[in-house]
């Protein structure tokens, strides 16, 4: 960020932006480490704290249902979590219990079964430099995509079901030692807790690229999760979250699904604010280990400047 830009932002004043948008805020992992060395979108305690001390100066936390269902919108803010990492409970809930803080888990019910979280296995070939290996075994890969996989492999026009079969090939061929121990997401029912603060809701159940997937692959997948979740004694969202949360990963075949499974509102991740009157589709902001004020404000910056191009 240039000099002019970090003045420019340093005297825009918090409230402009608290007069005209809502910031919806989404995370990952929380806690006192990562398990990854990159392509995590991980933060500290401390961090966590300090950004939220920050928000509900001028903002007050609700649930994302009760956003969403508010008329006056106007001062509002909610906390959601996406993919349920272990840690949020193990070791963020105490942050949240503090400041009291209501948060919205949205899970991938196939964790449940021991399964390993897809982008997690990703991250692992990536950190162990198993990438070009894998890449010389694929069929749907080639080597110009061996320094941009972790993102080519979210790419829409791969289905990532099929993606997914690809690395499970790789790592029993390999013999790589992927197994339980890497689960860093919820794999049992303790991790579904009655709690006044915690909500759970839907973020299908594998986690798959929605828009990549026939609509039938995209119904099952929602359903699973759905139907997941009605089994237990907990607070439930009726918002369906979109697993990474971008106006590509999602198509008429995902919203003709999402009508019929009766869910009316659609969280994206594409780092925007929202005006007050926004209700069936909610952007997400994902602040990371930013300062959090200057991002706000860069956000609204860029906003202003392109909604007057």
């Amino acid at each position: 960020m240039n000099i002019l830009k970090k003045i420019l932002l340093f005297f825009i004043p918090i409230k402009f932006i608290l007069n005209k948008y809502n910031p919806i805020f989404v995370y990952h992992s929380l806690g006192i480490t990562s398990n990854f060395n990159v392509n995590i979108d991980h933060v500290d305690l401390k961090t966590l704290e300090k950004q939220l001390k920050y928000i509900q100066k001028y903002w007050k936390f609700v649930t994302i249902d009760e956003f969403v269902n508010v008329k006056n919108k106007k001062g509002l803010t909610s906390l959601t979590v996406d993919d349920g990492y272990k840690n949020v409970i193990n070791e963020a809930l105490g942050v949240f219990e503090k400041l009291e803080i209501p948060i919205t888990i949205f899970i991938n019910s196939s964790t449940f079964k021991g399964k390993v979280f897809w982008r997690d296995k990703v991250r692992y070939l990536i950190q162990h430099k198993m990438i070009d290996k894998f890449i010389k075994s694929s069929k749907l890969f080639n080597e110009n995509d061996i320094n941009n996989f972790y993102y080519i492999s979210k790419n829409p026009k791969f289905n990532s079901k099929q993606v997914e079969k690809e690395i499970d090939d790789f790592i029993s061929n390999e013999n790589l030692k992927v197994s339980s121990s890497h689960n860093f997401c919820f794999d049992s029912e303790k991790y579904l807790i009655n709690h006044p603060l915690v909500t759970y809701g839907n973020h299908s159940a594998n986690h798959y690229v929605l828009s990549s997937l026939n609509k039938e692959e995209q119904y099952q997948d929602i359903l699973e999760c759905k139907n997941f979740l009605g089994r237990f004694d907990i607070n439930r969202s009726n918002i369906f979250c979109l697993p990474f949360g971008g106006v590509n990963t999602f198509n008429e075949d995902t919203i003709s699904v999402l009508n019929n499974l009766n869910y009316k509102t659609l969280l994206l991740t594409e780092n925007k604010l929202n005006n007050f009157s926004i209700k069936h589709k909610i952007n997400r902001i994902m602040p990371k280990n930013l300062a959090i004020n200057f991002f706000l404000k860069k956000l609204y910056l860029k906003q202003i400047i392109d909604n007057k191009i």
